[in-house]
């Protein structure tokens, strides 16, 4: 038992030291912004002509998107080749974190980050309405036609089937709902960013987190200021490029020459299906780079909580099935899923209230230096209220009462709250929340009786993935590990850098796909958020508003959720009475969510092999096998970006997806 524990200490403990910070180490420089800026705004552009256009594969699929991590490969070979030709125009260590970070921010915003769903749902109400779906005499009258694009043909139609010939983009009709749309985001990233500021030091100093997806990227630059980053001369992360990015190269051949055989070993997760029995969920045996590559870096109970409880949902799922549990009243009874799900928002819950209970003398600290003028908390707390007031206020206007908005404000915080912890203490970049947007779990615990048509139109518009993204957080995720990087640094520009990387990604993704809708029809653009997401969003609205039996509060999902908490107290209480309690509680909060159901076989793989590098050779051992992990994800990174640049040049319009979930 004592060197269980001593194993887990040191395991800890080899990671926040890898990261490396402070003013004089990372500084911001003017050319940094700018190349950062210019990296991001490209990735979007880029992103979304891949996505929506050449069909070569969704690169915005997790809180940390290929479509981020890409631009960041690729400036490292071009930095080693400015370094060893051009050495003054190669940049330092400290400038490519800029870029990556901000590369991150922007990322998350581009293809099914947000924009497709933005773009998709705010032009269809007047386009797609019809006798049939009685959208007109049920939605019109309580839609903010003001936070949507102008519905006339030549905004709209014209958006749907195509520019005509000769006509010019009305930009004019979208002005309306760049600002409203913007301004309301903005606030939210805001409210974000001000929560983070003030968590920051009691997750770093206090809680230790290890920031896997920073450690990464310092790591594969430490170096560039003396010439080549060390990790590149490495043997192992040579070995584990070439094994990824080998399959890559074969299945290269493909594309010209259909008869060629294809390695599918990271193909998409339906061909991977496992059916475990007639009324169970399928298991996945996905494999996955990214995934394998970037929790390598995650502590052993937390990559084994993720996969335990994705696996074990899948059996509670199944079993509830095959017995026939529903829980709930008559006529509004949860089935297993969402029985699974109420279970995983209380232990969600809890987590964000326990994370707040265990940082009260840190917010004490904080509340006391405010007031005593310390400019960075006080700014902090001033903004992360003028903020929430301006969602709220901004809620109430498309239809919400200031009870009801107060409350999906509340359920939203604590969904991001968890992300963006969790996130850096796992490195996971594909932690969805449940309910993320609130609505569900207000429909199961509250009901929906009490509400007006407006009230619901207001908390399905806030829920769809026309506010703030879907189940993709932008920017958030990434600003903590930007602040991490840049922690000791001038935060005006570190906190500065963070709105400009917000900016940049909101205008050039919607400027862009906007623009791609006028020129190709945005009824032809192939993503989820403008072929089908799009519509039925507002058949869901109309289905709410119509029913007569809408659910009412109810006790026993609410003793669901209390039982979801309670789970989630005592693991905690477990992992913090007995050092050698191997459970984190972080996989029941997640347990049903696409993430753990779709890669606990990547997880259960990185997991086995740390476990076992440890055991053998202790952290040692597990530290000389970091570069081939390392070698892995760039390898799979440059496998996607190469073969997206042949479908660029030799596929245009027909390309084949190489990355998806």
């Amino acid at each position: 038992m004592k060197a269980e524990v001593e194993r887990r200490k040191a395991e800890e403990s080899s990671e926040p030291g890898a990261l490396a910070t402070g003013a004089d180490v990372h500084p911001i420089t003017g050319r940094a912004i700018v190349a950062g800026a210019a990296t991001s705004a490209l990735l979007c552009v880029y992103a979304n002509y891949i996505g929506v256009l050449q069909g070569s594969g969704s690169l915005v699929k997790e809180q940390f998107s290929m479509a981020s991590f890409l631009p960041f490969v690729g400036w490292l070979f071009l930095n080693a080749l400015l370094k060893r030709w051009l050495p003054r125009l190669a940049l330092s260590q400290a400038e490519l974190l800029l870029v990556f970070s901000m590369a991150w921010m922007s990322g998350t915003i581009a293809v099914e980050g947000w924009v497709t769903y933005w773009v998709g749902i705010s032009t269809t109400p007047t386009y797609f309405a019809s006798p049939e779906n009685r959208w007109r005499e049920v939605l019109f009258d309580l839609l903010p036609w003001w936070a949507l694009p102008e519905g006339s043909p030549g905004v709209i139609r014209q958006f749907q089937e195509g520019l005509m010939p000769g006509a010019s983009l009305p930009w004019a009709g979208w002005a309306g709902a760049f600002y409203w749309w913007f301004t309301v985001s903005a606030a939210v990233m805001t409210a974000g960013l001000c929560v983070i500021v003030l968590f920051q030091r009691q997750w770093v100093e206090a809680e230790r987190l290890t920031f896997p997806l920073a450690v990464m990227p310092v790591d594969l630059t430490e170096g560039f200021d003396r010439g080549m980053p060390q990790v590149f001369r490495e043997r192992l992360f040579r070995v584990g490029f070439g094994v990824v990015f080998g399959v890559f190269l074969w299945n290269l051949v493909y594309f010209f020459s259909p008869g060629w055989p294809r390695i599918t070993l990271f193909d998409g997760y339906l061909s991977k299906e496992v059916r475990l029995g007639q009324r169970f969920p399928s298991l996945y045996l996905r494999v996955l780079p990214s995934v394998i590559g970037l929790t390598f870096l995650c502590d052993t109970e937390i990559l084994l909580s993720l996969w335990l409880f994705g696996v074990l949902a899948l059996l509670k799922v199944g079993l509830m099935t095959t017995l026939g549990v529903a829980v709930g009243e008559t006529g509004q009874q949860a089935g297993p899923a969402e029985v699974v799900n109420i279970e995983s928002h209380g232990a969600m819950t809890f987590l964000v209230a326990w994370s707040v209970y265990v940082a009260r003398n840190h917010l004490r600290g904080v509340w006391q230096a405010a007031r005593r003028g310390d400019g960075t908390y006080r700014l902090a707390l001033v903004g992360l209220l003028a903020s929430t007031i301006y969602i709220v206020g901004w809620m109430i206007a498309v239809g919400h009462t200031p009870f009801t908005a107060f409350l999906q404000v509340g359920l939203i915080f604590i969904a991001y709250f968890a992300v963006v912890k969790y996130t850096a203490a796992s490195g996971f970049a594909y932690l969805f929340p449940v309910a993320v947007k609130g609505q569900e779990m207000i429909e199961h615990l509250a009901g929906t009786s009490w509400m007006s048509a407006g009230q619901i139109v207001g908390a399905r518009i806030v829920s769809s993935g026309l506010f703030y993204g879907n189940s993709r957080i932008p920017t958030l995720p990434g600003a903590t590990h930007h602040l991490k990087l840049f922690e000791g640094g001038r935060m005006g520009r570190v906190v500065g850098t963070v709105f400009l990387s917000f900016a940049v990604g909101f205008f050039a993704s919607t400027l862009s796909l906007v623009y791609m809708g006028y020129e190709h029809g945005g009824r032809n653009l192939g993503t989820w958020g403008m072929q089908g997401g799009n519509v039925q969003t507002f058949d869901l609205i109309v289905s709410e508003i119509e029913k007569t039996d809408r659910p009412s509060p109810d006790a026993a999902k609410w003793a669901v959720w209390l039982v979801g908490g309670a789970e989630a107290g005592l693991l905690t209480f477990l992992r913090g009475r007995f050092p050698w309690w191997p459970i984190h509680p972080l996989g029941l909060a997640f347990q049903y969510t696409s993430g753990p159901r779709i890669y606990a076989f990547s997880i259960f793989l990185v997991w086995a092999a740390k476990t076992l590098l440890l055991r053998l050779g202790g952290v040692a051992l597990y530290r000389r096998a970091r570069p081939f992990f390392y070698g892995v994800v760039v390898g799979y990174v440059s496998g996607i970006g190469v073969s997206a640049l042949v479908d660029t040049i030799w596929f245009r319009g027909d390309g084949h997806s190489v990355h998806g979930w």
